[in-house]
């Protein structure tokens, strides 16, 4: 698992401009004085018509004087009252440039707010694990089926409310493997307002039908309930009972776990919110100290032991070795951790084995001898017990004191799985500060950077990540639901939240001046 650093754009504002910092279109303006009425400069509209003022996508800006006398520079935006609600005001930021000074408009949401507001935050989540029911991850989509002849052909459903969802979405109809509730994949690959156009039976599941599927709530007949799943679609909707990476450290799934949708365009996630935090694997340790690969484990040489161990909640499986017949130190080739780890190992692919494909592994760690789990599961644990198939209770680990291997009663307790801390402090000062090397963030541009990598979609939620710890279950924090959650859009009458337009005036009645507006 390696840790990221942020990224770094290296340009001016989010990219959404040509990404080189290089001109795009330039409008020189001239404009005279006016007391009642600002000239238009840039209107920010949906449609751009030739040769307007109106510029459908802006992106970085830059606002030069390149008059004779100093000039407004006139900014709009729009008002917010509270983090989901939008006044029907707009709001001038009023700049006065003098002849050759220029600003930059950075291609970023912004809005107006009172003084009395100290955040937009919207929904704050806060170290939420992903919910599962029944084995199953899914969340209600807010919306159910309005269609009462849907068939295991049909390429289409109709739903009450087509808001909720965007192209690419997967959706879930049905809840479990029961068969009135069964569970189909579907990807969208349309929408006509209420009209969902669908790829069906993906992700290892089969077309659902009215006929079959006739739970009133969860089937597939008129007013039942549609879903958003958010099992790891690098995989089979049921490869996993819980929300976890797979074993390349990789998780995605189309939705964020199901926050921050909504019928309105007020959805999505707020960038810069997102921190995810994966479980430390379980381990146990003998009680040991100072014991380096070069110290005598004093067990005998060409000795056959036995111990037993259980992985992650799992039946206790007797492993043997057979110490090397000149090295009996604990590291080293063919060293006892060697001999230790290669008959797990072989365990771990036995499929008779009470430990078939449970990972463990065991080390030096802080001169301890450490058993760890192979995976970062809430239940990831190890329980190390005797052995009882050695040929004397001297060549059954832990049924007694074996060379350096105490019996089973001195050794330390398991440590469970658990979360990392939030807050280190500093071992002489007591200093707090964020334990930012467990968390994997998002840099504001879509881009998920520290114990890993990937991508999420502020919109949708959609999340990609890769190289973050293997086999790991994880918490999130987030906010959503916001001013700034979600897409940039300066036209919405739900959510405008970016420049509106720029207008030009001066404070010289006499004269003549000149703005020119050029985005990057």
């Amino acid at each position: 698992m390696a840790y990221t650093a942020p990224p770094g754009s290296g340009v001016l504002g989010n990219g959404n401009g040509n990404g080189n910092g290089t001109v795009v279109r330039e409008r020189v303006k001239s404009i005279g004085y006016s007391a009642t009425v600002n000239k238009l400069l840039l209107d920010v509209e949906a449609d751009t018509t030739e040769g307007s003022v109106k510029e459908g996508t802006i992106g970085d800006l830059r606002i030069k004087n390149t008059g004779n006398h100093p000039a407004f520079a006139i900014l709009a935006y729009r008002l917010w009252t509270t983090a989901t609600a939008m006044s029907g005001t707009t709001y001038h930021v009023n700049c006065l440039l003098k002849p050759g000074e220029e600003m930059y408009v950075p291609d970023t949401p912004v809005v107006i707010a009172d003084e009395t507001i100290e955040q937009l935050a919207g929904t704050a989540v806060t170290s939420s694990a992903p919910s599962v029911t029944a084995n199953f991850a899914y969340s209600d989509s807010g919306t159910t089926i309005d269609d009462a002849t849907f068939e295991d052909a049909d390429t289409s459903i109709t739903v009450d409310d087509g808001d909720f969802f965007r192209v690419n979405d997967l959706i879930q109809l049905g809840i479990n493997n029961v068969t009135v509730t069964k569970i189909e994949i579907c990807r969208i690959t349309a929408i006509s307002t209420n009209l969902l156009t669908l790829e069906r039976a993906l992700f290892g599941t089969t077309a659902n039908d009215k006929d079959a599927q006739t739970n009133a709530t969860s089937g597939v007949v008129d007013n039942a309930k549609v879903y958003f799943p958010f099992f790891n679609a690098y995989h089979d909707h049921d490869k996993y009972t819980v929300v976890q990476t797979d074993s390349n450290g990789k998780f995605k799934a189309t939705n964020f776990f199901g926050e921050g949708r909504a019928a309105t365009h007020l959805q999505g996630l707020t960038p810069g919110s997102v921190a995810i935090k994966f479980y430390n694997s379980g381990y146990q340790e003998l009680g040991l100290s100072g014991i380096t690969s070069g110290t005598d484990s004093a067990l005998t040489a060409s000795g056959s032991y036995w111990f037993k161990i259980a992985i992650d909640g799992g039946t206790a499986e007797a492993i043997n070795f057979t110490v090397d017949s000149s090295n009996t130190n604990f590291g080293g080739t063919n060293g006892i951790i060697s001999k230790m780890q290669a008959a797990m190992d072989d365990k771990y692919k036995n499929t008779a084995s009470n430990t078939f494909e449970q990972k463990s592994t065991v080390g030096i760690v802080n001169g301890d001898i450490r058993f760890t789990s192979g995976t970062h599961l809430s239940t990831s644990a190890i329980a190390l017990t005797a052995g009882t198939d050695g040929a004397s209770a001297s060549y059954n680990i832990f049924a007694q004191q074996n060379g350096r291997f105490p019996a089973l009663a001195n050794i330390k307790s398991a440590v469970a799985a658990k979360l990392p801390d939030d807050t280190l402090y500093d071992r002489v000062t007591y200093a707090s500060s964020p334990n930012e090397g467990a968390f994997l963030f998002d840099d504001g541009y879509g881009r998920l950077w520290g114990v890993g990598t990937g991508t999420v979609n502020y919109e949708t939620g959609a999340i990609d990540m890769t190289g973050c710890p293997v086999n790991a279950e994880f918490v999130y924090n987030c906010l959503h639901t916001s001013a700034f959650s979600g897409k940039q859009n300066a036209t919405d009458s739900a959510k405008m939240n970016s420049l509106k337009a720029i207008y030009g005036n001066m404070p010289n009645q006499k004269g003549t001046g000149q703005l020119t507006v050029t985005r990057m």
